[in-house]
């Protein structure tokens, strides 16, 4: 707990920065304010997600509730909480663009850099459990197809994205209840890396959790509107597209949390977990955010960026099925995989 309290003292402090930041544009508009407005959103960004998530396990564990149930929510809200709430902010600024290509950029990111970056720095080749490479791969290929099938059109309705999120419940209900799909220990793990003695469940603990949580959301709320912000006029100072801004960097800032999770689980041993939150925040990213998003106003993208972007995420899907189905990943693959990334942000760029 007193970790989360610092946590998010300095999410407050960075948030106070942005704000002083924004305050600056009238008289002074550069790139190098842009810039530094995203970074230091982009810090807070991730850094609230964590105190969000932190302070969930926390009253979780108050309350009595199963690391197992907790442990799924956390890992599929938790660590997509900076993708979810840029998206919210490019959502609210009218940027639906933004919302799509940060979305399917980070789910890029998130599955070749993810699985890349920690077959790289494993001393063992990664074993991929057969129930986690059936179960929740034949979820995201849904997911995949039902994004596919949405926006072949180039619009994604308000009812494509509702049976995305029907789809999503159903898929959030049925990992709760069975411990195939997902490995135990990533949820065991998380409450273990933030346990603190429950003893005393009293109404400090509970209100302080809660307060933290607070807190948390509504700096996640804050800053995922600077991050937003800040690529807007920065591509209007570089004359560069607020899409490509968002399917790159943006998408690569909001999988940090991603990535950082994968190398630790990596270095813990804990592969099928490693594969069950890429996977699973993949999911969670494709039906979960884009589904709710679309609720508020239907979502679009130019033909070129979006079928580019499309044919990328189904790509990816075959490549990353394709390594996984001898159910090992070495170090040679993890670099393929990332190097693929890079191809795929050149190619991008470039467009």
């Amino acid at each position: 707990m007193k970790e989360s309290i610092r946590g998010a003292s300095l999410v407050v402090l960075l948030i106070a920065i942005c704000f002083g930041l924004v305050s600056m544009r009238p008289s002074f508009s550069s790139l190098v304010l842009e810039a530094a407005l995203f970074l230091f959103s982009l810090y807070a960004l991730v850094k609230a997600a964590d105190v969000f998530t932190d302070a969930s396990v926390h009253l979780g564990g108050i309350l009595g509730l199963s690391h197992l149930g907790t442990g799924i929510l956390i890992i599929a809200i938790g660590t997509s909480a900076p993708e979810l709430f840029s998206s919210i902010g490019a959502a609210i600024e009218g940027e639906p663009e933004m919302v799509i290509g940060n979305v399917l950029g980070t789910v890029v990111a998130n599955s070749l850099l993810g699985i890349g970056c920690g077959a790289m720095i494993a001393s063992y080749a990664l074993t991929v459990h057969k129930d986690v490479f059936g179960t929740q791969m034949s979820v995201f290929l849904t997911a995949v197809i039902l994004v596919l099938g949405s926006l072949y059109d180039g619009v994604l309705s308000w009812y494509e994205g509702a049976l995305m999120l029907v789809v999503l419940v159903f898929y959030l209900n049925d990992a709760v209840k069975n411990t195939k799909g997902i490995d135990e220990g990533i949820a065991t793990e998380i409450h273990k890396d933030n346990e603190e003695p429950h003893s005393n469940k009293n109404k400090a603990d509970i209100a302080g959790s809660f307060v933290l949580l607070v807190v948390s959301l509504a700096a996640l709320f804050f800053s995922g509107d600077f991050v937003v912000s800040s690529l807007i006029e920065g591509g209007t100072l570089l004359d560069v597209s607020r899409a490509k801004l968002a399917t790159t960097v943006l998408a690569i800032g909001t999988s940090i949390p991603e990535i950082a999770t994968a190398i630790m689980l990596v270095r813990k041993k804990k592969v099928d977990a490693l594969f069950g939150e890429i996977i699973g925040s993949n999911i969670f990213g494709l039906l979960g955010i884009l589904g709710s998003i679309s609720l508020f106003g239907s979502l679009a993208m130019r033909a070129d960026m979006l079928i580019f972007l499309l044919a990328s995420l189904f790509f990816m899907f075959i490549i990353t099925s394709v390594i996984m189905n001898d159910r090992h990943i070495n170090r040679i693959e993890g670099v393929s995989l990332v190097s693929l990334f890079v191809v795929f942000t050149i190619q991008l760029v470039n467009l």
